[in-house]
């Protein structure tokens, strides 16, 4: 038995790509603001946030048009759509993120102990700036972290650069009051920090559903055990749950019906019971007589 759900634009998706949209506007004006303020003041701790925020316009960017190619109908070519292509994007986001923690630690070395004077007086109100830009964007955006990867990323991106404002306000604030200027690379080391955190999450949630691993909140025994508790059912094997996407899960099973009940019978509570306690639409069930040769567990 097999079913799969549609899947329909919507009226959430429109509100989510004009979040995406509003967020991606906003960033890309102030990415040229703080990338000016940082060179003109001198402040490593700005261009690290500058940095990072290339990558939130990159992965704004990116999601906006994920957001338009998993539309795609199927094809004898993408049987299964275009789902994959924002767990491709999130991979690309969470290797691009890397990249740049590694620029800001090669400055950052290269700055300690040397003489790199920072003008407070222009880092302050731009790491300001950005962010109220960051929490704009976030808020824009907060709604809709939960859909899907993709969206996820990009919230994670504005989520970690509010942070790496504070932390660029800090340094300005250190600066200005005391004249501390070591506090701008310890700043662009803890942005550094807080990026890394989330990109090397991001890569392995991506691998991961690259890889065809189990989704994180579907225990596959319980599946099992769920399974094997219909009366319909005497036994489940071959038992496997995958993500094409990070909303869309897919699952496949052999099942070995109890004798009191038809296959059709067996096929249809087990498809009822999936579809009910674990929101999987998309299944694919094998009823057998008796279990296949070199069946595993």
């Amino acid at each position: 038995m097999h079913d799969h759900a549609g899947h329909g634009i919507g009226e959430r998706t429109g509100r989510r790509r004009r979040a995406l949209l509003w967020a991606f506007a906003i960033n890309a004006l102030f990415l040229v603001i703080e990338i000016a303020g940082g060179l003109i003041s001198g402040s490593l701790a700005l261009l690290a946030d500058a940095g990072h925020m290339f990558s939130d316009v990159g992965a704004l960017g990116i999601a906006l048009w994920v957001s338009h190619v998993i539309e795609r109908p199927p094809s004898k070519r993408t049987t299964y759509g275009y789902g994959r292509a924002e767990v491709l994007s999130g991979l690309f986001n969470g290797l691009t993120l890397l990249i740049v923690v590694t620029l800001i630690f090669h400055e950052a070395v290269q700055r300690i102990g040397g003489a790199h004077p920072v003008n407070a007086n222009i880092l302050l109100p731009v790491a300001v700036a950005g962010l109220i830009a960051n929490l704009a964007s976030a808020g824009v955006l907060m709604a809709y972290r939960h859909d899907d990867l993709n969206v996820r990323a990009a919230f994670l991106h504005l989520a970690v650069d509010a942070g790496g404002s504070l932390a660029a306000i800090a340094a300005g604030v250190a600066i200005y009051f005391k004249g501390w200027q070591l506090a701008d690379v310890i700043a662009s080391i803890l942005i550094g920090l807080l990026i890394l955190g989330g990109a090397i999450r991001l890569v392995k949630e991506s691998v991961h559903i690259l890889l065809e691993g189990t989704p994180p909140d579907v225990d596959l025994a319980k599946v099992r055990q769920d399974l094997e508790a219909l009366e319909q059912v005497e036994s489940c094997h071959d038992l496997h749950v995958w993500l094409v996407g990070s909303g869309e899960p897919v699952l496949t099973a052999h099942l070995i019906p109890n004798e009191r009940f038809s296959y059709d019978e067996a096929l249809q509570a087990a498809h009822d019971m999936i579809a009910s306690n674990y929101d999987i639409a998309h299944t694919t069930f094998q009823v057998e007589g008796d279990p296949c040769p070199g069946m595993h567990e």
